[in-house]
């Protein structure tokens, strides 16, 4: 269960995971920028504000994160490196899909990386456009991407 004094917990997964898994795909300098070490603890202090956020845990540490914006948008899908492709990534998102069906949202959209494209495609995602975003000066490419939900209504 998330609380608020987990955020330099996950900043710390966020900035390792991309450290350790984003290199296949981005620059050194693009890594660096994304996720600098140590993370931004003050970036991340208003992370979970205004947003859903749920938690893996393995023997009570957080082994990986997901953000979501009551609108559909999910901002951040990290898992530690030590627990990739087993499958905690895709039980964050049956969290999310969950939730957003709850509340009857039609779709659910991200941005994601070059790097986590296939799961979200292997998940229902469709690529809406491919983008080049800039941080601190430094251009990244970077996928839009949607998934529509069906929910069921009950009529009265």
């Amino acid at each position: 269960m998330y609380e608020v004094a987990d955020n330099s917990v996950l900043a710390r997964l966020f900035s390792e995971t991309v450290r350790a898994v984003n290199p296949a795909d981005y620059s050194a300098e693009q890594v660096e920028v994304w996720a600098g070490d140590p993370p931004n603890l003050e970036r991340w202090r208003g992370q979970g504000a205004g947003r859903i956020v749920f938690v893996a845990e393995h023997d009570s540490q957080i082994v990986g994160f997901v953000t979501f914006e009551p609108n559909g948008h999910i901002d951040h899908l990290y898992v530690h490196r030590l627990f990739q492709r087993i499958g905690v990534a895709s039980a964050l998102l049956r969290c999310i899909e969950e939730h957003a069906c709850s509340t009857q949202l039609n779709r659910i959209f991200t941005e994601a990386s070059i790097t986590a494209r296939p799961f979200f495609e292997h998940a229902g995602f469709q690529v809406i456009a491919a983008q080049t975003v800039t941080l601190k000066g430094i251009s990244f490419s970077n996928y839009c991407m949607e998934k529509s939900l069906a929910y069921v209504t009950t009529l009265p």
